[in-house]
């Protein structure tokens, strides 16, 4: 069997993670990337070894591409996914899927109508915490769910390096969106938010949402989102989840993962992660390589994502209402797709 031919458009911070993941993967050739970050073309060729393109559409014209990895700022997933889906079969498409359910739906559309597969890349489907409390949801061992609380804080580096082009409810918010409603099996009905805006005032951007949540079948639930972690915090990430049932309870601390380090330089403390995208021996591991590793070898033998697209559209159904709770300072319905 011939390697999957994939090309990736977007090499930031989580573009490089796929990158170093789709040039190690056995069954795959990373043929391409593009960025309009000229700068980035030495540094592609040297560690990569692959050609470099300023312009993702010169890249799809170009070269003969079976799948791309799409790792672009949200607002920008409409307009390359139409461009794209008549290059490519498949398209693995960095979380979130869109900013309004209206593009996400566009998405679909054009994806469909061109025969192209679309997985959403929601990498918390593919963190062994998270799927082990998801298999003993299901197993019943904590019998009917009562209410969950997922908390996800970033540092504020997040939003000055985004300069205000998305929100925090698409940066971490939609994960923990959809984690609540894979684990229910039941999509949010009722959200009433409230939010604070301060020291991302000159972003235009909100510090932190706070969301009580109704889901379908009387459990309920409660986040709250932010970035405004001190950029020098030992992780640029707190998140946790506190799940309880009729039969039990189940805790995910993804801050401290078991590994801490103190160092001279610049008095730093670290808590280091293991899980998400850790390298060892010049490679990536963790939930990121599984997650595309299930991308690869699904697309490779024709088997379904385990990520629904409509479940990534549910999650940006989600953010929609809790805007609109913000917008009236009222409780919103979650209107029906």
């Amino acid at each position: 069997m011939n390697n999957l031919r994939i090309g990736l458009a977007g090499v930031g911070f989580i573009g490089w993670f796929h990158c170093l993941v789709l040039r190690d993967l056995p069954c795959v050739d990373l043929v391409a990337v593009s960025d309009n970050n000229t700068k980035l073309k030495r540094k592609v060729e040297q560690q990569l070894g692959c050609r470099f393109y300023d312009d993702y559409m010169q890249m799809l014209e170009n070269e003969k591409l079976d799948a791309l990895s799409i790792c672009l700022p949200d607002d920008d997933h409409l307009d390359i996914i139409s461009n794209s889906v008549g290059h490519v079969k498949s398209i693995l498409l960095e979380k979130p899927m869109a900013q309004t359910v209206s593009e996400c739906i566009k998405i679909k559309e054009e994806c469909k109508k061109s025969g192209t597969r679309l997985m959403i890349a929601h990498i918390l489907r593919f963190d062994p915490a998270y799927k082990n409390i998801y298999d003993r949801i299901m197993a019943g061992e904590f019998g009917e769910l009562i209410h969950l609380k997922a908390d996800r804080k970033v540092s504020r580096f997040c939003c000055e390096r985004i300069r205000g082009r998305t929100s925090v409810l698409f940066y971490g918010g939609v994960h923990d969106i959809d984690l609540v409603q894979w684990y229910s099996q039941a999509r949010i009905k009722k959200v009433y938010a409230q939010s604070i805006m301060k020291i991302n005032k000159k972003w235009n951007t909100r510090d932190c949402f706070q969301i009580l949540a109704e889901i379908e079948g009387g459990t309920i639930a409660s986040f709250e989102f932010s970035w405004t972690l001190p950029v020098n915090f030992p992780n640029g990430l707190k998140a946790n989840l506190e799940l309880f049932g009729t039969k039990g309870t189940a805790f995910v601390n993804r801050y401290n993962m078991g590994v801490e380090a103190y160092t001279e330089k610049n008095s730093k403390f670290e808590y280091v992660d293991v899980m998400h995208w850790p390298q060892m021996y010049e490679s990536v591991y963790g939930s990121l390589r599984n997650e595309i590793e299930h991308f690869v070898q699904a697309t490779i033998n024709d088997k379904k994502y385990i990520m629904k697209t409509e479940d990534a559209i549910s999650s940006i159904n989600v953010v929609e209402s809790i805007q609109g709770s913000i917008k009236c300072g009222l409780p919103v319905e979650v209107k029906g797709l």
